[in-house]
Order: C-alpha cells, then sequence, then structure tokens
C-alpha cells in the first residue's frame, strides 16, 4: 500500500469514496472493494487516528447493551429499548467470537471481575440472568467462563481486600473477556487487504469543495502535506468520519441538521498494587455509568466518563476535571489505594461518536447508516453509532445500502478475515502479552508499506510502543534513526520530528507525573 503522488489521482472517476478512515471506514472499504467496487478511501489525518485510538479497546461480550439506565423498569416501559439491547448483545457476541478466533495476533483473553454490593444498582440474580441471556443469544464457541464468588469463596478474587465496604460486598462476578491488543493495527490491516484488491488508500489528504453531479459528485482532494490539489469524480460519498460527521456534511450543504453527537471519555493510566495484575475490573460508578480497569503493560487504564462534547475535535485531551473526578471514582470502589495526582503516569481522552437523539442528550446506540438524498444531498450515506467490535456486521449493512444505489464496475473478490504479514511479525504469536516483537527489519516493513508520516503514526498507530510507561519515548531515537534512513530526513529534519512527537505526547497525552496544574488546566 504505498502512498501514491496524489497527481496520479487527478481526474480518476470512483464508485464509492470513502472519507473517513477509522475502523469503521476501513472495514467498509475493505467490504466494498471486496464486492467489486472502485473504492477510495481518504482520511485527513493518519489511519486509526481519531476514535478508534481513544477506546477503552474492549472485544467485550455486549453486557453493558443489557443495563437498562436508570431503572430495569426503563426496559419493562420500552420493550424497544430491550429488544435494541438484544440486537446489540447478540451481534458483540457474534464478534467476540470471530474476531478473537480469525485475529488472534490482535486480542488477547482477560478476566473480567464485577463487583455486586447490597447497596449497588444490580441484584446478583440479575446479572447470573444477563449472562444466561448472553449465552443464548451468542455462538455457543467461545464460552464466557462465568462464575460468581460469594461467600467464603470471596477469598479467592485476589484483590478483596482492597474492596470499599466489605460488608456491602454481595460477591463478585468474574467472566472471560477480550482486550484489543492494537484497534489501530486492526485499521491499518484492513487498510492493507483493502489495498491489495485495488482500492485507492491516502492518509493526510482532505476532501473539500465538493460538486454535486447529475450523477454523482466531484470533489476536491488536498495533501495536507504538500498542499497539492486535485479533482476526481465519483458515484457516491460514504461519510464513515464519527465525531467529524456533522463537519463533513456541512462542507457539502451547511443547512444539514446533526446526525451524531459526540460523547467525550477520558482515562487515567496509572500502576495498581501486584494483586490486580493482569486482572481487569468493571464497577459501576456513583454516576450509574460501567467504569472499567484495564491491565495495560503493567499498568492499569482507567475510564472513562461520557459526556456530550462539542468542542475542538482534533485537540482532545483529559482535563484536571476530569482526571480529579476518575480518581475519586477509583478512590471510592477501592478507599485503601488513595490514589493522587502523582500517581497518574499519563492521560487521554477520546470521542464516541453516537447517534443524534432529540430525546436523549447523550444520543442513541443505535447504528444508522442515514440516506442524505431528503436533506438535499443525493448519492450520500453517513454512518452514525459504530464500536469497533462489530465493524465487519456494519460493513455489511453499508454494503446492502450502496448496492441499492451504486452497480459495481470490477469482479469480485474474497476480502481477508486474518491478520497481516506485518502484524503477525509484530506479535509473534504472543498471545498473552500486549508487548510487540520490535526490529529494525520490521520498522523497514512498516515504513515501505503502510504509509506512516510523522513518528507518532509508528509509535501510536503502526506498533503501539507509544502507549507503554514512558509512552515511547526511550525508543523514540531507534524509530527516528531508521525513519530518516528510509525517508531521507537530514539530521536537522530527524531532531525536528523527535521534538514533534515529544510535543505531540505531551499536549495530547499529557505525559508527566501530574506534579503541577500546568498541563491540565
Amino acid at each position: 500500500m504505498n502512498r501514491s503522488e496524489l497527481s496520479e489521482l487527478s481526474d480518476k472517476s470512483y464508485d464509492v469514496i470513502v472519507v473517513g478512515a477509522g475502523i469503521n471506514g476501513a472495514g467498509a472499504a475493505q467490504q466494498l472493494v471486496a464486492d467489486g467496487y472502485r473504492v477510495l478511501i481518504i482520511d485527513k489525518g493518519d489511519y486509526a487516528g481519531g476514535a478508534t485510538s481513544k477506546s477503552s479497546r474492549i472485544l467485550h461480550c455486549g453486557l453493558r447493551y443489557l443495563a437498562p439506565g436508570k431503572s430495569i423498569w426503563d426496559f419493562v416501559i420500552h420493550p424497544t429499548k430491550f429488544f435494541l439491547a438484544c440486537q446489540n448483545a447478540r451481534k458483540a457476541m457474534i464478534a467476540r467470537s470471530e474476531i478473537s478466533l480469525s485475529m488472534k495476533e490482535l486480542v488477547r483473553p482477560f478476566r473480567f471481575f464485577f463487583p455486586i454490593y447490597k447497596d449497588g444498582p444490580y441484584l446478583s440474580w440479575q446479572v447470573d440472568s444477563a449472562f444466561k441471556l448472553l449465552n443464548l443469544l451468542g455462538p455457543h464457541d467461545n464460552s464466557l467462563e462465568y462464575q460468581r464468588f460469594s461467600g467464603k469463596n470471596l477469598q479467592k478474587i485476589p484483590f478483596k481486600k482492597w474492596f470499599r465496604d466489605s460488608k456491602q460486598l454481595q460477591s463478585v462476578s468474574v467472566f472471560k473477556d477480550y482486550q484489543f491488543i492494537s484497534a489501530e493495527r486492526l485499521v491499518v490491516d484492513a487498510i492493507r487487504d483493502s489495498a491489495k484488491m485495488g482500492a485507492t488508500v491516502r492518509n493526510y489528504t482532505l476532501m473539500y469543495q465538493p460538486k454535486q453531479l447529475a450523477d454523482g459528485w466531484q470533489v476536491t482532494l488536498k495533501d495536507v502535506l504538500t498542499s497539492i490539489e486535485v479533482n476526481v469524480k465519483t458515484k457516491l460519498i460514504l461519510n464513515v468520519t464519527g465525531p467529524w460527521g456533522n463537519w463533513v456534511n456541512q462542507t457539502m450543504k451547511s443547512s444539514i441538521p446533526d446526525k451524531v453527537i459526540g460523547l467525550k471519555g477520558a482515562h487515567i493510566v496509572v500502576k495498581l498494587p501486584e494483586e490486580f495484575t493482569e486482572c481487569g475490573i468493571m464497577i459501576i460508578n456513583r454516576a450509574n455509568e460501567p467504569m472499567y480497569f484495564l491491565p495495560w503493560h503493567g499498568m492499569h487504564y482507567i475510564g472513562l466518563n461520557r459526556i456530550p462534547y462539542d468542542g475542538e475535535l482534533d485537540e482532545v485531551k483529559a482535563t484536571k476535571d476530569e482526571t480529579e473526578w476518575l480518581l475519586k471514582e477509583v478512590n471510592y470502589a477501592f478507599p485503601l489505594l488513595n490514589l493522587q495526582r502523582k500517581d497518574i503516569l499519563y492521560s487521554y481522552a477520546g470521542i464516541q461518536p453516537v447517534t443524534f437523539d432529540e430525546s436523549d442528550p447523550q444520543g442513541s446506540r443505535e447504528v444508522v447508516v442515514h440516506d442524505l438524498e431528503s436533506d438535499g444531498l443525493s448519492n450520500v450515506l453517513m454512518l452514525t453509532g459504530g464500536p469497533i467490535m462489530t465493524y465487519r456486521h456494519i460493513a455489511k449493512k453499508i454494503l446492502k445500502e450502496v448496492s441499492k444505489r451504486c452497480v459495481p464496475t470490477l469482479a469480485k473478490q474474497h476480502p481477508s478475515s486474518g491478520s497481516s504479514e506485518v502484524t503477525k511479525l509484530l506479535r509473534n504469536s504472543r498471545s498473552a502479552s500486549v508487548e510487540m516483537n520490535i526490529s529494525d527489519e520490521i520498522l523497514k516493513k512498516i515504513i515501505i508499506e503502510e504509509q506512516p508520516v510523522y513518528l507518532a503514526d509508528i509509535l501510536l498507530r503502526r506498533t503501539g510502543i507509544g502507549w507503554d510507561i514512558d509512552q515511547g519515548k526511550s525508543a523514540v531515537p531507534g524509530v527516528a534513526t531508521v525513519m530518516a534512513e528510509l525517508c531521507g530526513w537530514d539530521e536537522q529534519r530527524k531532531e525536528k520530528e523527535m521534538q514533534l512527537f515529544h510535543q505531540h505526547i505531551k499536549e495530547i497525552y499529557q505525559v508527566q507525573k501530574y506534579r503541577g496544574d500546568s498541563v491540565c488546566d
């Protein structure tokens, strides 16, 4: 997937332009080109540089969909919500099975612990019932291995002594779930496969000045790095830009109402006591929302809050108030930890795009493919909603809608459901770990084959080194040397790139010991 010069695309025609190269854009491009469509996929930033890279990275079983919200009666009063919850949970269970079996290099199993309190929102029988329902809804080839510990058996929970109010702790449910080792590589692998099947793929490419034609669209593409511009034509535009979706729509027609809202979610990364090692924990926080503690490079990342967000989308970061709120919730759940701001190794925040719902400020969990013809935009589709794990199901849903409006012009092919050669080299079958197997040879393949432009593209979105305890700072000189050699950088350019990376992680990922407030204010 060499990055072609933008001038080579001048005046070319496509069946579909996919705008947005997160997981759902990448999955859609892969499915569409496999079905015979001439596809161009672009992103104004790097592949997986938006919402996909800032998620909680859980390939989860769908338990959260079965949580009724404020009250169990919410499902009784609104049975359609329960039906949608079951649909979403089934899709999650199917995705959990498919991805964990076909892409073993990119996921790993872990044990999830869920404490049930006498004064909590859910009783033991309700949790037991939820897991029975999940077993009924999902395939039977990958067990949840559900258990619930109570009474004397609570002593088997390794970190039992750290829980709040042991007199109120009724039991602890434990089940097997999966964690994405790299959601970013999931995207890159789908992009690689799309390119292998004939799609044109380009990062750091902006679409603007769209002009509606009788049989489709003409758009201008701009290379963000060189400012070179070309015009191309397409029969259909697919807007899969997640939180940026409203903005993209409004570049085509300013009066289009919002279809998506963004929910901001912040995470903090800390080192927990040894008893927590490799254990995942899910609690219900005092806002009655699920909160996750996920093992990661010997640390845990903890989140998240869900707050409607309408600020700057390109520079989302965890604020001082958000990190302090997370700390308070952690210390409420585990008072003996007594975590302080100085205990935060780093933090990050992302935007979850959800479908706009007039009746709910936090939007709807429904995944919708909008036809914008009713808004005056013929041959434009837009996706709202869509978690990482169900990207394959969503891609098929998008294909169904595209096929109603556009006939494929090429032969059908078979998309890959497995990991790429580079991912297999990086992982080397290390399923129990989140570490990557990095070498100069692998880095060279990534630089030549996967269109990285900046150090952050490699450290954060191709290898995951940048998510380690030091955010990849120790690896920067070595990676920069290899990149300089292949990209023809002189020493001045190399130094500049290293400085840019350090500044990037300082600003966006809040890399510091949180001993002062300047970064977070």
